[in-house]
């Protein structure tokens, strides 16, 4: 007997979830926005491997289904040394981006979004051990600047102030840089490089909404 109380109170348990979560969740529309997300940047360039992202950010609504969101972001990711790119090292990549973003549908179970915008991409570049002779070392950096920014997502709605999401996203940079060579007898030379920093995105998350 308890055993079935059991799995009829489970029933009733399940039952309410799936019937009450909805219906919370279909109230869910604030001004406003939070949220934060943790994902993998897969990178274009064929010597940058992928690396962990993760980001915040904040929204704010302005007319039907349409928000404007501000987030930062940032990931790492480890080059190895390519003819006329980049030696062995880490390159830290940190862009802020705004974004405006349409919401295609809105309803209580499935809100499929887009958005595109654009971002200012901080970079730094550490190197790591170059053989050489001792009289002389090398460096390299990588220019801050501008990138576009677009990608598609989808939220689903737990409570009224609360959704999962995720989304697919694509950074498009080319960035300037130079290798800088000191050489104790001959001076400071530099060459100029360009960098891929073209990034594709899977992003996983919460929207907060209040």
């Amino acid at each position: 007997m308890g055993g079935v109380m059991g799995r009829l109170a489970g029933i009733v348990w399940i039952s309410s979830v799936v019937l009450l979560v909805p219906a919370a969740a279909s109230g869910q529309r604030g001004n406003a926005m939070i949220h934060g997300h943790a994902g993998y940047a897969f990178q274009e360039e064929g010597n940058l491997r992928g690396g962990l992202e993760t980001g915040f950010g904040f929204a704010y609504t302005f007319a039907s289904r349409f928000w404007l969101s501000i987030e930062f972001s940032n990931w790492k990711t480890e080059a190895t040394a390519a003819p006329r790119i980049l030696y062995d090292g880490t390159v830290a990549v940190s862009p802020i981006i705004a974004c405006l973003q349409y919401e295609f549908l809105n309803n209580r179970y499935f809100i499929p979004y887009g958005f595109a915008g654009g971002a200012f991409v901080f970079t730094n570049f550490k190197i790591g051990p170059v053989i050489s002779i001792p009289e002389i070392k090398i460096n390299q950096t990588i220019e801050n600047g501008p990138a576009f920014y677009l990608g598609v997502g989808a939220r689903i709605p737990f409570t009224r102030w609360v959704s999962f999401c995720s989304e697919v996203s694509y950074l498009i940079r080319t960035a300037p840089g130079k290798t800088i060579i000191r050489d104790m007898n001959l001076g400071i030379s530099e060459e100029a490089i360009v960098v891929n920093l073209k990034t594709v995105f899977v992003k996983f998350g919460l929207k907060l909404f209040f």
